[in-house]
C-alpha cells in the first residue's frame, strides 16, 4: 500500500469543520441499515418516523457534540452478544462470534463525519 501526503493547507476550516446540515443527517439516516439497538435502546426505525422538528433537534445535538468536541460517554458503551456460527455445535464457546451493539445515534454521527471527510479527500485528488 502506498502512502500519500495530504496537504490541507488549501482548505479552510469551514470546509470540514462546519456545522452539519439536515441533508447530511437525512442522507446518513437513509443509508443506514436497521440493526439491533445499542445500550440506549434507540432503534433506527424509530428515527426514520420522527417529525422534521425532531430531526432538527437531533441535528442540534450532533452539531453541539461536533462543535464542543465532547463525545457522550454513553456512546462509548456497547452491548456484546454472541452469535452462533452457521452449522456449528452450540455447546462449544469457540463456535460463537461476538457482536458489539453500539448506539444508533453514534453510528449516524460517525457516518456523517465519514461522508464529509471522504468528500474533502476526494476533492483533493
Amino acid at each position: 500500500m502506498e502512502r500519500y501526503d495530504i496537504d490541507f493547507s488549501t482548505l479552510t476550516d469551514d470546509e470540514y469543520n462546519s456545522a452539519f446540515y439536515l441533508i447530511e443527517f437525512k442522507r446518513a439516516l437513509s443509508k443506514s441499515h436497521a440493526t439491533s439497538p445499542g445500550p440506549d435502546n434507540i432503534h433506527l426505525l424509530m428515527l426514520t418516523h420522527l417529525t422534521e422538528t425532531s430531526l432538527h433537534n437531533i441535528l442540534k445535538l450532533f452539531n453541539r457534540i461536533w462543535k464542543e468536541k465532547k463525545f457522550p460517554s454513553s456512546w462509548r458503551r456497547a452491548v456484546v452478544i454472541r452469535i452462533l456460527k452457521p452449522g456449528k455445535d452450540a455447546q462449544s464457546p469457540n463456535n460463537y462470534r461476538p457482536i458489539a451493539l453500539t448506539s444508533v445515534l453514534c453510528k449516524l454521527l460517525e457516518r456523517m463525519v465519514n461522508s464529509r471527510l471522504v468528500h474533502v479527500l476526494e476533492k483533493k485528488e
